[in-house]
């Protein structure tokens, strides 16, 4: 769509909302691309190494021969995000214009702390912690997905959450803000959409990361009867 660009920002490991990855065609496209525009790649891998019901796709970063990825990410996600570290893996013709520029712009984390988490990963803890991790979430995501389908929902995953469709008719915004005042919080998915486009849908984002356990059944039959509840306002009156 914009082949004179000078850079593209992208996070094909999983894109919000859906959390659709990029395939591989894509990604080899993507950097034929930059390579022949002379152009560069911001890879936003945000939540690449949280794929829930597949394996991690390579980054762009590994598939780049000719120096066009710059590679962002965070460990705000899969560890925490009181470490307030992230990270860059940039073309080494770049890496001391992007230290100059971090030394200007950002005071450095604790340097204890950066050691600390570069142990942590070089001694395998950080593998081990992400696969209990994406244990916990895939269980919970299962949990939410199978209650809701149980209860003849439309439901799909999108990475970290559960994509809900809501029936024809009904606002995702007021639904969400209702069921905000019952201590839940799912988030409307039509503000995702370019209001013109014409391909927006009523929608809730559930998160998984952050669900309880010993909650899930109880939250998804609440968030159940508020949409019942709108259903039922919404239909004619014979």
């Amino acid at each position: 769509m914009a082949p004179d660009a000078a850079l593209a920002l992208v996070t094909p490991g999983q894109q919000a909302p859906t959390g659709a990855v990029l395939s591989l065609a894509r990604r080899v496209q993507l950097i034929e691309w930059a390579a022949g525009a002379n152009a560069w790649i911001i890879e936003d891998d945000y939540l690449g190494d949280l794929q829930l019901r597949r394996r991690a796709a390579p980054a762009l970063a590994s598939l780049d021969s000719g120096s066009r990825v710059i590679h962002i990410g965070s460990f705000s996600k899969t560890i925490s995000p009181s470490l307030r570290i992230g990270f860059i893996v940039a073309p080494r013709a770049l890496a001391d214009r992007f230290a100059e520029t971090i030394a200007c712009l950002a005071p450095a984390p604790d340097a204890v702390v950066q050691l600390a988490v570069a142990d942590f990963m070089r001694e395998g803890h950080y593998m081990r912690h992400l696969r209990q991790m994406k244990r916990i979430y895939a269980a919970r995501s299962n949990a939410i997905y199978s209650i809701l389908q149980s209860k003849k929902c439309v439901v799909q995953s999108a990475g970290l959450a559960i994509l809900l469709r809501l029936p024809d008719g009904l606002s995702d915004v007021e639904i969400a803000k209702e069921a905000r005042m019952l201590d839940l919080a799912p988030a409307p998915l039509s503000p995702w959409f370019v209001p013109s486009s014409g391909n927006a849908f009523n929608g809730l984002l559930l998160g998984v990361a952050t669900a309880v356990d010993d909650q899930i059944s109880g939250a998804c039959d609440r968030l159940y009867e508020v949409i019942q509840t709108r259903s039922s306002q919404k239909m004619p009156a014979r």
